[in-house]
């Protein structure tokens, strides 16, 4: 199950994906930093960029003198020597004062630095790693600190290998560039690539510590902690034997193709010197910039951290794993992702139930990736990476919980993929208890399960993660990135060339080409040999590489062999150059950054201050009441005096008499039928019920069919207020008794 087939060496193409998001990232103009005032390098590689973004240093050759530079991005952009010679692969400090390498010169340290001065020695030095503190000269005291050294001890460590002392010179204790020192420059993360007296204080050169262990330096107090720690299969916990020092993880394998607790390319790796870039696999540890954590491509799983039972891990089988050393010794070693999860909390409860099987989701046990699709026909080796990889040591964020790594494993949730091992690019969080299936982020996927389609399926050879964990840099030579979780914002280029750098911006979701010529094409070597042939090509080497990312992730540099990233660009060999000056330099780009523009908005004056008064207003109902009377309902604002009159019309009958002959002439008039007068105290406020009668001459008329008919007049009036009226239409009727009501109908009856 655990089959993650992990990046089981360096990777030397890159390759991105991202997730979604609106705004994309802009770089501006790539600059040259390998280059003097006077002239340009021969060559520069494996850049790395202060935390401050004030320094950048690299390896390489400047006017013929090989060794580690270090120039100043502002001021006088001066260039200066850390350390001559075969020195290689520098790492820097946040504020740029000390910067780590590895060297087979270390006892000639002093007097090849600046001075340009070959002592052609022929004593020949195991490699070692060192320290150099660029605040004083090479030749001061305390210039040079060697990390590679026992506890208690400023001396190297003391080295033995199998081969024989004839093959020592070219085995020792190596670190990565761009990531083994801390930002305050006093932890330093390195490999032993022999036999050492690494763990054995008590007895100092006495060499029984297998090679391929990863090991921090405390540069304050002179200690050296071993991180590559055997897992005590009982209690999970780091291993300690008898005088309770910790158990370094066990070499197996035959001489030459021995496993240790780092994974390698099949055998312990050898010193190469700095002139030949031949895209030389790298192998190590990351450690995170404040010190806490360290990340590395492990081997021998099974010795390194808890697997499940019965889980059946060859040596040779490889993943990341993380352990965060400043929880002390007893911190333990993690796995970063995988084909199990022990960190499901489903599978931590009955882990035995749960066998390596067939890769299915629904088995809590079940990791991100299928390690059964990682193996290599006729091997029987689950997780084995390509061995062209630059690469693939596990990057770190500053605080050390976000690792990015590469795999070439298929995801469990993709299904069976397209059996293609080329690695892919992701990034795992490590604080809190996540399993790691809900712990992993993709950002890069395959397109195609054609091998040979370089656009679909190149590997990814490099990268790098932001100390904020929120930007991964790599370089590769695809140009199709299928991810829908990450937005593709760049043009993509028509066809592959040299491996171009990309930058994904995790808080935004997108995937931004960050390299291309200065007209804005792809980049370029010069030209092709007469047999159309690229001359300058070195493995997968060629193109961008080693990004690096200041503590802003503002700042991106990085290697490149292109030519024409900036105009001018003058150091590429000629044709019938040997292969060992391929034209690299050091670049650096910037992030632009737009400060916010807020919307354009107008705003209205303010409206006035509401009125504290009630509001001043009259509203009435009324109701018929069986005695021909009214019911008023009033609603009144305060205290006043309220006025109600009902009128109508009345027809009046006059008789005039004659002789022989009486007229009768019917006259309406205007009548106040009824009318009330009434002072509302100040406790009146609100609603107030009246009652309106008829005046007694009128209430016969009510008693007619329909009632007698009025319009009702309302006046309320106050102090300091205008006058409130109001009028609605209603109708008296009265309701007589039964009896009552037949006798006035025969009284009104109409006579025959």
């Amino acid at each position: 199950m655990r089959g993650i087939a992990l990046v089981g060496l360096c990777a030397a193409t890159v390759t991105l994906a991202f997730s979604t998001s609106a705004e994309a990232d802009v770089f501006g103009p790539i600059s040259l930093l390998s280059a003097t005032a006077a002239e340009q390098a021969d060559y520069a590689h494996d850049p790395a960029v202060s935390g401050n973004g004030e320094y950048v240093v690299f390896d390489g050759s400047i006017d013929g003198v090989t060794g580690v530079w270090r120039r100043e991005l502002g001021g006088s952009h001066t260039v200066v020597q850390v350390a001559g010679g075969d020195a290689e692969l520098p790492s820097v400090s946040e504020n740029g004062q000390y910067v780590s390498f590895t060297t087979n010169e270390g006892g000639h340290l002093p007097e090849i630095t600046n001075e340009g001065i070959d002592p052609q020695s022929e004593v020949t030095e195991s490699p070692n790693v060192y320290v150099r503190n660029m605040d004083v000269g090479p030749t001061a005291l305390g210039a040079f600190t060697v990390v590679s050294a026992p506890t208690g001890s400023v001396e190297p460590l003391t080295y033995s290998y199998p081969g024989g002392p004839e093959d020592v010179p070219v085995y020792g204790a190596t670190a990565v560039g761009r990531s083994a020192i801390s930002a305050d420059g006093q932890k330093v993360v390195f490999m032993t690539t022999a036999i050492s007296d690494l763990t054995d204080p008590e007895t100092p050169g006495q060499p029984d510590t297998p090679p391929l262990q990863v090991a921090v330096r405390d540069l304050e107090t002179d200690t050296t902690e071993l991180v590559t720690v055997k897992d005590d299969p009982v209690t999970g916990r780091p291993e300690t034997n008898e005088q309770g020092q910790p158990v370094p993880v066990p070499l197996v394998g035959a001489t030459g193709n021995e496993r240790g607790a780092v994974a390698t390319e099949g055998r312990v790796p050898r010193f190469n010197s700095v002139p030949a870039y031949t895209a030389t696999p790298q192998a190590g540890a990351s450690i995170s910039a404040d010190g806490s954590s360290v990340a590395w491509l492990a081997q021998n799983l099974s010795d390194q951290l808890q697997t499940l039972p019965n889980e059946p891990l060859d040596p040779e089988y490889t993943e990341p794993v993380w352990r965060r050393i400043g929880e002390g010794e007893g911190a333990v070693t993690r796995a970063v992702t995988g084909g199990a999860d022990l960190a499901d909390p489903e599978c931590a409860a009955d882990p035995e139930a749960r066998l390596p099987q067939t890769p299915s989701s629904s088995d809590p046990c079940q990791g991100p990736f299928d390690g059964n699709a990682g193996e290599l026909e006729g091997t029987g080796i689950s997780g084995a990476m390509p061995l062209n990889q630059l690469d693939a040591v596990p990057r770190l964020s500053a605080n050390g919980y976000h690792v990015a790594f590469l795999a070439d494993a298929p995801l469990v949730s993709l299904g069976q993929g397209f059996g293609v091992h080329h690695s892919d690019l992701y990034v795992s969080d490590m604080e809190g208890s996540l399993p790691r299936v809900q712990a992993l982020t993709p950002l890069t996927e395959l397109a195609s399960g054609n091998e040979t389609q370089i656009a679909t399926t190149a590997q990814i050879a490099d990268f790098d993660i932001s100390p904020d964990g929120q930007q991964v840099a790599f370089s590769t030579k695809r140009t199709v990135f299928p991810l829908t979780s990450i937005n593709y914002v760049s043009t993509p280029a028509a066809v592959p060339g040299l491996a171009e750098l990309f930058d994904v911006d995790l808080a935004n979701d997108t995937l931004t080409r960050v390299t291309h010529g200065y007209e804005g094409g792809p980049s370029k070597l010069p030209l092709a040999s007469e047999e159309g042939e690229d001359p300058y090509k070195v493995a997968e080497g060629e193109g961008a590489l080693s990004p690096s990312f200041s503590d802003s992730g503002n700042t991106l540099v990085f290697s490149s062999t292109a030519s024409n990233l900036v105009y001018g660009d003058g150091n590429t060999p000629p044709f019938d150059s040997p292969l060992n000056l391929d034209g690299s330099d050091v670049f650096a780009v910037g992030r632009e950054v737009f400060a916010p523009e807020p919307t354009p908005q107008s705003i209205s004056p303010a409206p006035p201050a509401p009125s504290l008064e009630p509001l001043w207003s009259l509203a009435v109902s009324a109701s018929e009441m069986s005695d021909g009377s009214l019911r008023l309902y009033v609603e009144l604002p305060g205290a006043g005096t309220l006025r109600v009159a009902a009128q109508g019309g009345v027809a009046v009958v006059a008789h005039a008499s004659r002789r022989r002959h009486s007229r009768a002439h019917t006259t309406v008039l205007t009548r106040t039928f009824a009318s009330l007068l009434s002072e509302v105290a100040p406790d009146g406020e609100g609603l107030t019920t009246l009652v309106l009668k008829l005046a007694p001459n009128y209430i016969s008329l009510a008693t007619r069919k329909g009632g007698l008919l009025a319009n009702v007049s309302i006046a309320f009036s106050a102090p300091g207020h205008a006058t409130l009226k109001d009028s609605f239409t209603a109708s008296f009727v009265r309701k007589l008794p039964a009896h009552k009501a037949r006798v006035s109908a025969r009284a009104h009856g109409t006579r025959r």
